[in-house]
């Protein structure tokens, strides 16, 4: 599928392109400039902003180039509310992430901080140019011990815990360990002994990860940061496949625009060849470089084509055939299942979990019409492609599940969710009402409120 012939991009969302770069030179200033003489709608831009969850980043850079004014100042008060927000939250996460990163430079534990927690310092300058969703750290399995220690003096918990579980059991299977939460719900930390999931196909040299990590002053806590080659590959294989705005993409073309020249793209190349993720690569790359394009990076993405599968290299040109569409892609329907997915096994009280179950399904197999054209690449699409897209909608969201724990497990779980709740529906009756613990019990387990509850299952994506 090839991109349209004579595509017309706005002023908006060329303003938007470059207001979403962690630097602009000389000539994208004036470029900058040029563009925001052009716009016509200030609360289109806004809202692509807004769409793309960039607004932080670039409020910044608006303000930076002096253009922040020429915005109606209705849409100015919206922009500063939103990025006030969001550096509050911001600022109150990395409070408690110094506390505990505090504690492991004390017990000796290295551990590297991941992806936007440490592009704000290094790539960004700025450690609120984007809402951080929580504090993803990589650290050696060997150091579990003293790092759950640490999590339980600090009064950190685990939903894990809360149910009768037992955080350490997913060392057997997964790459990290279940989300520890701060008391004050201020900061959920992502604890990684891996990058991916060890069912994926890919195959990561953790060996010459950690032998080529880079020493790192957080706050006057000395830490860790992965190579910018095996950031970008991370940034690579991690891309969610259908929550891709502007807030995911910019990481990558601004990390590579950041290290520039010394960028070791052999280093790269080999990573990917050993983990066998041209797929991953050809992908987030593809959608990346369509935005701001990188000779190097399209260089790479030339080679790659004749290496990826048929159906990736389908896809990509689907997403990237119209900039317009790209800029209007990113959706989080996919989040919004694994969540109630989560609430189902997080309640033992048989009404609530059929209705999250119920729910669940609802969104895999009738997902709104806005997911469905976003997630197709649609754009003003007929009737036909709307029932089209319907149709294809559910199987793209089983595959994308599928794909990421492998078609047997995936299976597995979807058996083993049907019978549980199957199973707590038929024993309701015969089940003692102080045995069914609702989210109201959980809540006061914690010493928190279902509103409390509910806050934070809203703060994630």
């Amino acid at each position: 599928m090839d991109r349209i012939a004579h595509e017309v991009v706005t002023a908006e969302e060329r303003l938007l392109l470059l207001m979403s770069l962690a630097e602009l030179s000389e000539d994208e200033l004036l470029d900058a400039h040029s563009f925001a003489g052009r716009v016509r709608d200030w609360a289109e831009f806004v809202t692509l902003a807004e769409d793309n969850a960039t607004v932080p980043l670039v409020q910044r850079n608006l303000e930076r180039a002096n253009l922040f004014s020429l915005l109606p100042a209705p849409l100015r008060q919206r922009l500063s509310a939103r990025s006030e927000a969001i550096a509050a939250a911001n600022q109150a996460r990395l409070a408690v992430a110094r506390r505990f990163l505090a504690r492991f430079e004390e017990a000796g534990i290295p551990v590297v901080i991941l992806k936007g927690v440490l592009f704000a310092e290094t790539v960004y300058g700025d450690p609120n140019y984007k809402r951080m969703n929580d504090i993803d750290i990589l650290v050696r399995k060997q150091d579990l011990d003293a790092i759950f220690a640490i999590y339980e003096s600090l009064g950190f918990f685990s939903a894990a815990e809360v149910f009768g579980g037992e955080p350490r059991k997913q060392e057997k299977f997964s790459h990290h360990a279940p989300p520890f939460f701060s008391r004050d719900l201020a900061c959920m930390i992502g604890t990684h002994w891996g990058l991916i999931t060890p069912l994926s196909p890919l195959t990561i040299d953790y060996d010459g990860i950690w032998d080529r990590v880079q020493p790192h002053d957080f706050y006057g806590i000395q830490v860790l940061g992965m190579c910018p080659e095996d950031n970008l590959h991370h940034l690579c294989v991690h891309l969610p496949y259908y929550k891709t705005g502007v807030r995911e993409l910019a990481d990558l073309y601004n990390l590579v625009r950041h290290t520039g020249d010394a960028f070791d793209w052999a280093l790269f190349r080999d990573s990917m060849r050993r983990a066998g993720s041209q797929d991953w690569v050809y992908h987030a790359l593809s959608l990346a470089n369509r935005l701001v394009p990188i000779p190097a990076v399209g260089a790479l993405l030339a080679e790659l084509r004749d290496q990826v599968s048929s159906g990736i290299k389908r896809d990509t040109a689907r997403k990237t055939r119209r900039l317009a569409r790209l800029l209007r892609s990113r959706t989080v329907h996919l989040s919004k299942i694994e969540k109630l997915f989560t609430e189902v096994n997080s309640t033992s009280e048989p009404g609530e979990k059929r209705r999250a179950f119920v729910d669940m399904w609802r969104e895999v197999l009738f997902p709104p019409a806005d997911a469905i054209e976003r997630m197709n690449a649609l754009w003003h699409p007929p009737a036909w492609q709307r029932a089209l897209g319907r149709l294809t909608t559910p199987r793209r969201i089983l595959g994308r599940f599928s794909r990421d724990l492998g078609p047997k497990i995936f299976a597995l779980v979807l058996l083993k969710t049907f019978a549980d709740v199957a199973v707590t529906s038929l024993k309701a009756p015969f089940t003692p009402a102080e045995d069914q613990v609702d989210l109201a019990a959980l809540a006061a387990k914690l010493g928190l409120t279902v509103d409390d509850l509910e806050r934070l299952k809203a703060s994630l994506e």
